[in-house]
C-alpha cells in the first residue's frame, strides 16, 4: 500500500490546490456538525426550537436567498438554454439512478425494494441533500472576493437544480418512500362515507344526510389533491419561480433592480428596498439551514437511542440475540449493507450516471451543445454525489411511521458521516478537471 507522502508527489500543484479547498469546505461542515450535536447535547436546542427553525429557514429565508440569487445571475446574464436544462438534467438524472437502484443495487445487497425498509433505501439512493449542502459547500469554497462572481453562479444553477429536484422529491419521492398508503386511505374514507350515506336513504331526511355526506366527502377529496398539488411546489420552488418571472421581465426587473448596481439615488428602481430586504434576509438562509441540519440529524440519534432502551428493557434475551445476529434489524437486513447500498449509489452510481448525461451534452469542455458553463458543470457533479435527503424522515414522521423515521435518521447520521470522503474525493477531480480552483 502506497504512503501518503508517496502519493502527494505523483499530484499536480493544481489538484494540490484543489483538495486543499475541498478538504477545508468539508472541514467547515464538519465543524459546523459537532456544534450542533453540542447544542442538542447540553439542551440549547430542543425539538420545538429547531422546528420553529426548520419552518423559518424552509418557508421565508430560503425562498428568498434563491429568489435574489435567480434575480442577480438572470440579470448579470440573461436566460439561457442552461435555464431549462438544468432542471430536466435533475429529473432524469434522479429518475435514472432510482430504477438503476430498485433493479441492480438492492438485490444485490439482498433488500427487498418493495419492503417499507426497501422503500426508504432506494429514497436514500435516488434523491440526495440537493439544497443545504451544495449551497454551504459551493460558499466555503467560493467566498473569496476575486471568485464573487463564480459564486453567484453557483447560486443560481442550485436554484435551477432545485426547480426540478423539488417537485420530483416532493412527487415521485413521496409516493416511492410511502407507497400507495395514502391513495388507499383516501379511497377507504370515501368509500366509508359513500357507505355510511346510501344506509341512510330510507327517508327524504335521510336522502338529504347522504347528500350532505357524499358533498363533504368529495370536499375532502378534493382538499387533499389540492394539498398534494401544493405539495409539488414548496417555498424554494415558489422563490425560484418568482425571481424567474421577475428578472425575464424588462418592466419588472428594472422596477426591482438598479441598473449595473449603480449606486445614484437618481436612477434607484422604484422598489429596490423590497430586493436589498429580500437579498439581506436570504442572507441568513445557509447558517441557519446547516445549523437545523445538523441539530436535526443529532436528534434523530438521540430520540432513536432512547426509543433503543426502551426496546431493550421489553424484549427477551433470546429476541436481543437474534436482533444481534442479523445487525440489529428485525427484517434481517443488516446496517452494512444499508450504509453499502446507499454508498454505491450515491458515491458511484450517481456520479458517473452525470458524468455520462454531461459527456452526451458534450463533455466538460466550454463548446458543449446547451451552453453549460464550468461552475454549471461542477455544481451538477456536486449535486450528484450529495448524501441523501434529510426530508426523508419528515415524510416518514408526517405518514406517522415515527419508528421508521427513527431508524431512517440513524442512518442518515452515519451516512453523512461516510459522506465526507467521496465528496472531497469527487469535488476534488471535478475542480481540477474544469479549472476552478
Amino acid at each position: 500500500m502506497m504512503s501518503l507522502q508517496s502519493v502527494i508527489p505523483t499530484l499536480s500543484p493544481n489538484k494540490i490546490k484543489a483538495f486543499k479547498a475541498a478538504n477545508t469546505a468539508m472541514g467547515e461542515l464538519l465543524t459546523s456538525g459537532l456544534i450542533g450535536a453540542t447544542c442538542i447535547k447540553q439542551g440549547f436546542l430542543n425539538p420545538t426550537m429547531i422546528q420553529s427553525l426548520s419552518k423559518t429557514c424552509f418557508s421565508v429565508l430560503l425562498p428568498m436567498f434563491l429568489c435574489s440569487s435567480i434575480m442577480k445571475t438572470v440579470k448579470s446574464n440573461g436566460l439561457g438554454k442552461s435555464t431549462i436544462a438544468i432542471p430536466t438534467i435533475a429529473i432524469i438524472h434522479c429518475l435514472t439512478v432510482c430504477y438503476i437502484s430498485k433493479i441492480f443495487i438492492l438485490p444485490i445487497f439482498h433488500i427487498d425494494s418493495d419492503s417499507i425498509e426497501g422503500r426508504s433505501i432506494t429514497t436514500c439512493c435516488t434523491f440526495g441533500n440537493s439544497g443545504v449542502i451544495p449551497l454551504i459547500f459551493a460558499e466555503a469554497l467560493f467566498r473569496e472576493p476575486s471568485t464573487s462572481q463564480e459564486l453567484q453562479k453557483a447560486f443560481s444553477a442550485v436554484s435551477l437544480y432545485l426547480l426540478g429536484w423539488s417537485p420530483l422529491f416532493w412527487s415521485f419521492g413521496r409516493k416511492t418512500l410511502l407507497g400507495n398508503n395514502d391513495d388507499k386511505i383516501a379511497t377507504a374514507t370515501l368509500s366509508n362515507q359513500n357507505n355510511k350515506a346510501t344506509t341512510k336513504t330510507t327517508t327524504s331526511k335521510s336522502t338529504t344526510n347522504s347528500s350532505n355526506m357524499n358533498t363533504i366527502a368529495y370536499k375532502n377529496i378534493l382538499v387533499k389533491h389540492i394539498s398534494s398539488l401544493k405539495s409539488l411546489f414548496p417555498p424554494p420552488v415558489v422563490g425560484v419561480f418568482i425571481g424567474l418571472t421577475i428578472s425575464s421581465i424588462p418592466f419588472l426587473q428594472n422596477l426591482f433592480m438598479n441598473d449595473d448596481d449603480n449606486n445614484d439615488s437618481s436612477s434607484t428602481a422604484l422598489l429596490n428596498v423590497v430586493y436589498n430586504s429580500v437579498h439581506n434576509l436570504g442572507k441568513a438562509a445557509n447558517p441557519m439551514a446547516l445549523l437545523v441540519l445538523t441539530t436535526s440529524l443529532a436528534l434523530g440519534i438521540v430520540k432513536h437511542q432512547d426509543s433503543n432502551k426502551i426496546m431493550t428493557q421489553t424484549k427477551t434475551i433470546p429476541e436481543q440475540n437474534k436482533n444481534n445476529k442479523q445487525g440489529g434489524d428485525s427484517n434481517g437486513v443488516s446496517l452494512i449493507s444499508k450504509l453499502s447500498c446507499v454508498s454505491v449509489a450515491r458515491f458511484f452510481i450517481s456520479p458517473l450516471l452525470m458524468m455520462s448525461i454531461l459527456n452526451m451534452l458534450g463533455g466538460l469542455k466550454d463548446d458543449n451543445t446547451i451552453n453549460l458553463d464550468k461552475m454549471t458543470k461542477f455544481i451538477l457533479i456536486l449535486e450528484s454525489c450529495m448524501p441523501p435527503a434529510q426530508n426523508s424522515v419528515l415524510m416518514l414522521q408526517v405518514a406517522n411511521k415515527g419508528t421508521e423515521a427513527m431508524k431512517l435518521a440513524k442512518l442518515l447520521f452515519q451516512m453523512y458521516m461516510l459522506a465526507m470522503i467521496p465528496i472531497v474525493i469527487i469535488s476534488t477531480l471535478a475542480l481540477d478537471k474544469l479549472k476552478l480552483i
